[in-house]
């Protein structure tokens, strides 16, 4: 009788943990995967940009490098980080892909990996989500359109609408694909049908589109082996002691997410 017990007990625990590691591997992520997956994805998104005419005005970029109107450091605290966004997120950006029928504004679609959801619903973790980056390939004709409609870019040296331009945003700039990232994000709510129509054509839904929340200020990619705020305002001479609380945030982050 005691060794059938056992018998059952056994295999009970066996059942157990194999149920146990089955979980865990659901939310694994195959590394060797994704680094083939990266390495694929920076070859297409090289060669794209190869064929690009970088637009950049080193002046303006430093006249518009600056700490966002309205905030203020006080109110910032890692709490608050985690309670303002709908997730919290580390991940790695396996994929860059330029927008089209954008009018307005140039923004490239990022997939993003999750690898540690920091706050928010935690079935994200080992998932891909897809976001928007400031920045990216457009045609000339979309950067250099005025709201009345003029096209103004043989002025800058493009007789062509059509030629493909390379925007930079140095207030936030864009990752490159492979680089790990701390967002926090909220999901996307439309705000008219048009816009909802254009997302949906480069493939961002209600079901899987996060907008960065506040990317000013929540939003660290990591160089040289630590997480940095991607706003290069807050690591100017004049403004590094003037903001404790954030680079407070950034310490802890690096601490605990490394």
């Amino acid at each position: 009788m005691k060794k059938k017990v056992l018998i059952i007990l056994f295999f009970g625990c066996f059942f157990l943990l194999a149920g146990c590691n089955l979980k865990n591997n659901q939310v694994t992520i195959d590394r060797s995967k994704q680094t083939r997956l990266i390495k694929k994805n920076q070859r297409i998104w090289s060669r794209r940009i190869k064929n690009t005419h970088p637009v950049s005005d080193a002046m303006f970029d430093k006249k518009i490098i600056r700490v966002p109107d309205g905030y203020n450091d006080e109110d910032m605290s890692y709490e608050r980080l985690k309670n303002g966004n709908q997730l919290l997120i580390k991940g790695k950006v396996i994929n860059l892909q330029p927008e089209n029928y954008r009018s307005i504004g140039t923004e490239t679609k990022g997939t993003v990996q999750i690898e540690k959801v920091i706050s928010g619903d935690e079935s994200f973790t080992g998932k891909t989500i897809e976001t928007e980056f400031s920045g990216g390939i457009t045609q000339a004709k979309d950067y250099f359109t005025s709201i009345e409609g003029e096209y103004f870019g043989k002025g800058y040296g493009f007789s062509n609408p059509k030629t493909k331009v390379l925007v930079t945003n140095s207030v936030v700039p864009m990752p490159n694909i492979g680089n790990t990232v701390i967002l926090g994000l909220n999901k996307y709510r439309p705000e008219n049908k048009y816009r909802q129509a254009m997302y949906k054509k480069n493939g961002l839904t209600l079901k899987n589109f996060y907008v960065i929340n506040n990317p000013e200020v929540t939003y660290w990619v990591m160089r040289n082996g630590q997480f940095k705020l991607n706003n290069p305002a807050f690591y100017q001479k004049k403004n590094r002691n003037k903001y404790p609380q954030l680079f407070k945030i950034t310490k802890k982050l690096n601490k605990t997410y490394l």
